[in-house]
């Protein structure tokens, strides 16, 4: 007889069932993966706050004027060509076509408007898969059998980035600035919310590791996840991206160097005065899935909570409904 066995029988002489016991034995076991999931959502989210880029971070005289061009409501000008870098001036971008939809151009020429010194480099449907068959030739069976063309539009960034370096940027962001004060760095990826990463913008030098590792783990998370959204969502997109980067601060720490990950926070990368970007109508891949994961999402405490408390909700209604059948015995006698 093995443990889950015993703890049934043990729980069905509690209880009135085996259904019932079985029921609540699936609830403490889930209210444990809660309090696991807790405690590496807090660690995770912990690292991601440890990393965050502030204006300290980039270079001083560069900060001072733009916080003075704030405060002033001036234009910021400012020349940015002798800044230190370390990511090479290249900017990625991917679309089926060179024929890029009007509400999207703008976002594009934004960007070599403000960085014009940069290579900006479009990958195609076809460009991005002879990129892959020439260098990564044993990653062509999964990148083929991608159900979704998202996940190879997802899956190729992280290659470029590894090959090239340079930033990747989503066709919907536009640039408001240079972003050559960003160039200082290894490796970075914006922050959405105070426990994840987004991956439509993310930059790093040749050859980092965390896109590396990246890379190498596409196989291992190709699968099926129920909906067409969350597929995408786990297998190449944003959750497999904060999947990943939190296995790797785990094993490599808080470094710095040139296996150093910084976060570019919401201020440097929402619709804030400091941001150096601007989102524009995207999601073009979204559809009903998507909204319910979104729905879920704004409320997971509240739903981790409930599956928490739920085996004792339900242990508390057992024994009312033993004590009150115990009194109805003792009444009727």
């Amino acid at each position: 007889m093995n443990l889950f066995t015993s703890l049934i029988n043990f729980i069905t002489r509690a209880f009135r069932n085996r259904a019932q016991a079985t029921l609540i034995l699936s609830l403490l076991y889930l209210s444990v993966r809660f309090c696991s999931t807790l405690n590496d959502i807090t660690t995770y989210s912990s690292n991601l706050q440890s990393r965050l880029l502030t204006l300290r971070d980039l270079p001083t005289d560069y900060a001072r004027s733009f916080n003075e061009s704030l405060n002033k409501n001036l234009l910021f000008i400012y020349n940015t060509t002798n800044l230190p870098i370390r990511i090479p001036r290249i900017i990625h971008r991917t679309y089926k076509s060179t024929d890029i939809p009007l509400r999207w151009l703008s976002s594009q020429n934004s960007c070599k408007e403000q960085n014009p010194t940069y290579t900006h480099m479009l990958w195609t449907d076809e460009s991005a898969r002879q990129f892959i068959a020439e260098h990564f030739p044993w990653f062509i069976p999964t990148y083929d059998s991608y159900p979704y063309p998202i996940e190879r539009v997802d899956s190729i960034r992280y290659f470029l980035l590894w090959h090239y370096g340079g930033i990747y940027i989503d066709l919907d962001v536009s640039c408001r600035r240079s972003l050559d004060p960003l160039l200082a760095f290894a490796a970075w990826f914006p922050k959405t919310d105070l426990y994840s990463v987004s991956n439509d913008i993310m930059a790093s030098i040749p050859r980092h590791s965390i896109m590396l590792k990246l890379a190498l783990s596409l196989q291992d998370h190709n699968g099926w996840f129920g909906t067409g959204y969350t597929t995408v969502f786990w297998a190449t997109g944003p959750m497999f991206v904060n999947g990943i980067l939190g296995k790797w601060f785990e094993v490599v720490g808080n470094v710095e160097g040139e296996d150093g990950v910084r976060i570019l926070p919401p201020m440097f990368y929402d619709r804030t005065p400091y941001t150096f970007f601007e989102h524009r109508e995207g999601n073009s891949w979204h559809g009903w899935d998507a909204a319910v994961v979104k729905w879920a999402y704004g409320r997971l405490w509240w739903i981790l909570a409930a599956v928490a408390l739920a085996p004792a909700v339900l242990m508390a209604l057992s024994t009312m409904r033993r004590r009150g059948d115990r009194h109805l015995y003792l009444y009727r006698m």
